[in-house]
C-alpha cells in the first residue's frame, strides 16, 4: 500500500519544482511519476490521479527548455501590462526593450509579452517559471499592490523592476523599502534619477511662476509621483506653491486641467507627466481662451517628435529610456551571475563577489541604481507669466 504525503508549496528558493519534488511529495518513485505524467501504463488510476493532483498543487509544469533543447543561452521576458495605467507608455517601452537588447544580445535572448492586467501577468509569470521558459523577468509599471511582485517573491524568480523615475525620499528616512520577498531574493530595481525634474522646478521658478500645477502619472504606480515630487519640491524651495494631481487617463488630464484653469487661483504653469498630457493641456487652455505661453506655460515630462511639431513647440524633458534599459540589462546579467564586461556598479555590497550565487543579494540593502534623468529642452510653451 502506497503512503501519500501531504504536499506543501515550495518556499521561495529560486529553484523550480522538479519531477523529484513531485515524487517525494506523492510518496512514489520518480519512475511512477514519469509514467503517470506521460500517460503511460504501469500505474493504477488512483496513483495517477494522486500524482497529477500533487503536480498541480506544487505548480509543476513540463520543462519548455527540455522539450525544445534550446541549449544554455537562456532567455529573459520583458513583461508589459496594457491596462488603463500602462496604455500610454508604448514609445517608452520600445526604447527600454532596445536598451535591454543592447546589453543582453550575445548573453540572453529577449521576449516581450503584452498582458491586459497585472493579474494576468502574474499568472503568466507563474506558468513560465514552472515551465522553465525564462531565466529572469523584467517588470515595468510596478504598482503599490502588484500581484506580479507576490508571484516573483513566492517563486524566488530572478527579476528586475524598472521605475521610470525614482521616488523622492526624505534623506532623514533611513528605513529600508519593504519587500514581499524573503531575504536573499529581493528583486533588483533600476530607475531614472529625478535630477531633470528638479531642473524643471528650478526653470519655471526662475521664469517667475509662483503657482505651479504638476499632473503626476497614476497614483497606483509605485514610481508615479517621483517626478512630480521633484518638481514640486524645487518650486516650494524657491518660494512658490505647487499642487500635485494624479491622472490615470487622458480624460483625467483634461478634467483636471479644466478645473485648475477655472479656479480663481489658477496656476500660471502646468507640468505634465508625459507628451500626450501636454497636448491635452494645450487644447484645454485654448478652449478656455488662454494664450500659451503668456497666460499659461506648459512643460511635458517626456519628450517626443510630436511635441516638436505642435504649435507652439512644447518644452519637454528628454528621457534616456534606452540607457535605462541598458542598466536593466546589466542588472539582469548580475542577478544571473553573468558578466557583461563592465565592472560591478556601486550598488554591489561588500559581500558581493564573483563567487556569489546566481540570483542572490548581499546582506546589505542595495541602493536603487539610478540613470541620470535626462535634460530639459526649452521650446515655445514656456515664458515669464504676464
Amino acid at each position: 500500500m502506497a503512503t501519500f504525503l501531504r504536499p506543501e508549496r515550495p518556499i521561495a528558493t529560486g529553484r523550480r519544482t522538479t519531477i523529484t519534488d513531485v515524487a517525494r511529495a506523492a510518496g512514489v518513485s520518480i519512475a511512477v511519476v514519469s509514467y503517470a505524467l506521460n500517460g503511460r501504463p504501469g500505474v493504477s488510476d488512483r496513483t495517477r490521479r494522486r500524482v497529477l493532483q500533487v503536480a498541480e498543487e506544487l505548480g509543476w509544469r513540463p520543462s519548455v527548455a527540455a522539450r525544445t533543447l534550446r541549449g544554455a543561452a537562456g532567455s529573459v521576458a520583458l513583461v508589459l501590462v496594457r491596462d488603463a495605467v500602462g496604455i500610454a507608455s508604448t514609445a517608452t517601452d520600445l526604447e527600454l526593450s532596445d536598451g535591454l537588447r543592447d546589453v543582453l544580445d550575445g548573453h540572453l535572448s529577449l521576449a516581450v509579452h503584452l498582458l491586459g492586467s497585472t493579474a494576468a501577468a502574474a499568472g503568466a509569470i507563474a506558468d513560465w517559471w514552472a515551465e522553465q521558459r525564462y531565466d529572469a523577468v523584467v517588470l515595468t509599471g510596478v504598482r503599490h499592490e502588484d500581484p506580479r511582485l507576490a508571484v516573483v517573491a513566492r517563486l524566488g524568480a530572478a527579476a528586475v523592476l524598472v521605475d521610470h523615475v525614482a521616488p523622492v525620499r526624505d534623506p532623514r528616512d533611513q528605513s529600508a523599502p519593504v519587500s514581499p520577498a524573503p531575504p536573499g531574493h529581493e528583486p533588483r530595481a533600476v530607475a531614472l534619477d529625478p535630477s531633470a525634474d528638479t531642473k524643471v522646478g528650478r526653470y519655471v521658478s526662475d521664469l517667475g511662476h509662483r503657482r505651479v500645477a504638476v499632473l503626476a502619472s497614476a497614483a497606483d504606480l509605485r514610481s508615479g509621483r517621483g517626478a512630480a515630487e521633484a518638481v514640486s519640491a524645487e518650486v516650494v524651495r524657491r518660494g512658490g506653491v505647487a499642487v500635485v494631481e494624479s491622472c490615470t487617463t487622458l480624460a483625467d488630464v483634461a478634467a483636471t486641467a479644466r478645473r485648475l484653469l477655472a479656479s480663481p487661483e489658477r496656476p500660471t504653469a502646468i507640468v505634465t507627466s508625459d507628451d500626450q498630457g501636454a497636448l491635452v493641456v494645450l487644447d484645454v487652455a485654448r478652449r478656455a481662451g488662454l494664450a500659451v505661453p503668456w497666460d499659461l506655460s506648459v512643460v511635458a515630462g517626456r519628450d517626443s517628435p510630436v511635441l516638436r511639431l505642435s504649435t507652439p513647440p512644447v518644452t519637454a524633458v528628454g528621457r534616456p529610456d534606452r540607457e535605462l534599459g541598458q542598466e536593466a540589462g546589466r542588472q539582469v546579467l548580475r542577478a544571473l551571475g553573468r558578466s557583461d564586461g563592465t565592472p560591478p556598479g556601486p550598488e554591489a555590497g561588500p559581500d558581493a563577489g564573483p563567487d556569489a550565487a546566481p540570483g542572490t543579494t548581499t546582506s546589505h540593502p542595495e541602493p536603487l541604481p539610478a540613470v541620470p534623468g535626462g535634460r530639459l529642452v526649452v521650446r515655445g510653451t514656456t515664458s515669464p507669466p504676464r
